[in-house]
C-alpha cells in the first residue's frame, strides 16, 4: 500500500513537472542593417506560426524591402510581417534598395491672397535649392516653409537647399507685419533730455515718466499735450496709450500757487 501510494506522489510529481515547463521558446533579432533604429526582438515558441513584427526602421533614399538572414541579402528571404514557425534563434537583416525616380515639392500659399508657385520637381536623392516664394500676403511677411499648416511640423527656409525621396507639400508660414512709432518729449521751456520712447502700433504702453525740471523755481510740470501751448490732446505722465503715427510730446509747466 505504501509503495502504491509513493508511485502515484511520484508519478503526480513528474506530471506537474512537465505540466509546468514551458515549450522551448526562441529569439528573432531584428537589424536594421544600415538603417536608422536600435535592434529589436521578437519571442517565437517552437512549432508555433505567428507574423513577424511590422518592420520600424528607417533608411533615408531607400525603401524596405524585407528580411534575409543574411545582411547582403544572399540568405534566406522574409517578407515584412510574415507569418513563420521558428526553431532556433535568429537574426533578420533588413533590406534595402535605394529610392529612384523623381518626386514633387507642392507649395501651399497657407493664407496667402496673391502669387502662384507651380510644383517643383526634384530628382530622389539630389540636392536642389526650393523655389524662392512667390506668394504675397498683405499685412503679414513671409517667415518660410512647414510641412504642417501651423507650423508644428518641420521647417525649411525660403530657397533652402535640399534633398528629398518622397512627394512632399511645404505650407508658407506668415508673420503680421507689426509698425514701429516713436514718441519724441519736448522739455517746451524746461531743461534736461529725455530719449525717445518706442511704441509697436496699437500695442497699448505706459508713457516714459517725465525727467524734464522747469527752468525756473516757481512752475511744476502737469502733463503732456500734442500742442506746445496746450490746446492738443492732453495726455498723463506715465499715462498707458496706443499710437498709430510718430508723436511730440509737450511738456506742460504751470506756475506752483
Amino acid at each position: 500500500m505504501k509503495k502504491t501510494y509513493l508511485f502515484f506522489v511520484a508519478l503526480l510529481t513528474c506530471v506537474l513537472f512537465f505540466t509546468s515547463c514551458k515549450k522551448d521558446e526562441f529569439v528573432v533579432t531584428f537589424n536594421s542593417n544600415g538603417g536608422k533604429g536600435a535592434p529589436l526582438t521578437q519571442i517565437f515558441t517552437q512549432k508555433i506560426a505567428q507574423p513577424l513584427m511590422a518592420n520600424s526602421f528607417t533608411n533615408k533614399g531607400h525603401n524596405f524591402t524585407g528580411w534575409n538572414t543574411k545582411p547582403d541579402g544572399t540568405g534566406a528571404p522574409y517578407k515584412d510581417e510574415e507569418t513563420v514557425k521558428v526553431s532556433e534563434h535568429m537574426v533578420l537583416y533588413a533590406q534595402w534598395t535605394p529610392v529612384t525616380g523623381t518626386f514633387t515639392v507642392t507649395f501651399n500659399p497657407n493664407g496667402a491672397n496673391a502669387g502662384e508657385m507651380e510644383p517643383q520637381i526634384f530628382e530622389a536623392g539630389v540636392a536642389q535649392a526650393l523655389a524662392p516664394n512667390a506668394f504675397y500676403f498683405e499685412n503679414y511677411g513671409f517667415a518660410g516653409w512647414n510641412t504642417s499648416p501651423d507650423g508644428k511640423g518641420k521647417s525649411y527656409e525660403n530657397e533652402q537647399v535640399l534633398s528629398i525621396t518622397a512627394d512632399l507639400t511645404l505650407y508658407a508660414q506668415w508673420e503680421i507685419i507689426t509698425n514701429t512709432y516713436y514718441i519724441i518729449f519736448d522739455a517746451n521751456g524746461g531743461e534736461g533730455t529725455m530719449e525717445l520712447q518706442k511704441f509697436i502700433e496699437g500695442i497699448e504702453q505706459k508713457l516714459a515718466a517725465n525727467t524734464f525740471t522747469p527752468a525756473d523755481s516757481i512752475s511744476i510740470f502737469t502733463g503732456w499735450n500734442t500742442k506746445s501751448n496746450g490746446s492738443g490732446i492732453p495726455y498723463e505722465d506715465t499715462a498707458e496709450i496706443k499710437i498709430y503715427e510718430n508723436m511730440r510730446l509737450f511738456a506742460q509747466w504751470e506756475e506752483e500757487l
